[in-house]
């Protein structure tokens, strides 16, 4: 286009306005640096405008796992990913929203998940405007391995007694492992459960995620990359 005499940028994030630098803040055991869900979502959106049913509410799929940058090194990452479920032209885009580094994961659930929180919020009860357009958002659902989402609900993990995501079985240690049975007849957990903290046990405090409008127990679930690919898998493979 330059050569026909167009002035045109050289490279489409000046015409799109992507930021140069965000800000790094500083954490209680690392640092943390977030993008924006306004400032991601829109060059996307615009790019595939047309070919966006308007009528939908675009459902967004969460993903939040820790990550090693190199065998030699405690360094890890815990990045925040987000892409889009229910549209095809953009499902296959995943995007970072923010990044957590630190030499441990993050000390604080409520401090790490606070940017991302607040952004979110918004974008839920407000939408966001592309084109003269109203795009409205839901959360589909948030997915993580088992330690990643222990973290984020704040409560035991699934190698601790009453640690179960799905009841509220105490569990017992059997050949080095914790073990749930499933013939004992205990109740299902539920949001509202959740929520009231009624089993007192399972909880390790408040999580964040308890602000959001989902069903927590349905609506956070695990990956099943670590859970049938590396998990039951793997063992069936073992015997």
């Amino acid at each position: 286009m330059k050569s026909e005499g167009l002035q045109v940028p050289s490279d489409e994030r000046t015409l799109i306005k992507t930021p140069q630098s965000h800000e790094i803040v500083n954490m209680d055991n690392g640092s943390y640096i977030h993008f924006g869900l306004k400032q991601i979502l829109t060059p996307i959106l615009k790019k595939d405008f047309n070919k966006i049913d308007f009528n939908n509410v675009l459902k967004l799929g969460i993903n939040i796992d820790g990550l090693p940058i190199s065998k030699s090194s405690k360094n890890q990452l815990w990045p925040i990913l987000l892409s889009i479920i229910n549209c095809s032209e953009l499902s296959n885009f995943v995007i970072p929203i923010g990044i957590f580094q630190g030499l441990t994961k993050p000390s604080s659930v409520t401090e790490y998940f606070h940017p991302f929180l607040l952004d979110i919020s918004i974008l839920l009860d407000s939408g966001l405007c592309v084109n003269d357009k109203i795009f409205k958002f839901e959360i589909g659902h948030i997915v993580c391995d088992s330690q990643a989402k222990a973290f984020l609900l704040n409560v035991k993990g699934h190698n601790g007694y009453f640690g179960c995501s799905s009841c509220t079985q105490e569990g017992r240690y059997l050949q080095n492992r914790m073990t749930y049975y499933p013939d004992i007849d205990a109740p299902l957990r539920s949001n509202e459960s959740f929520l009231n903290k009624v089993n007192e046990e399972y909880h390790k405090g408040d999580s964040p995620l308890e602000l959001l409008p989902i069903n927590i127990v349905n609506n956070v679930c695990l990956d099943y990359m670590h859970n049938i690919c590396l998990g039951i898998t793997k063992r069936l493979v073992e015997f």
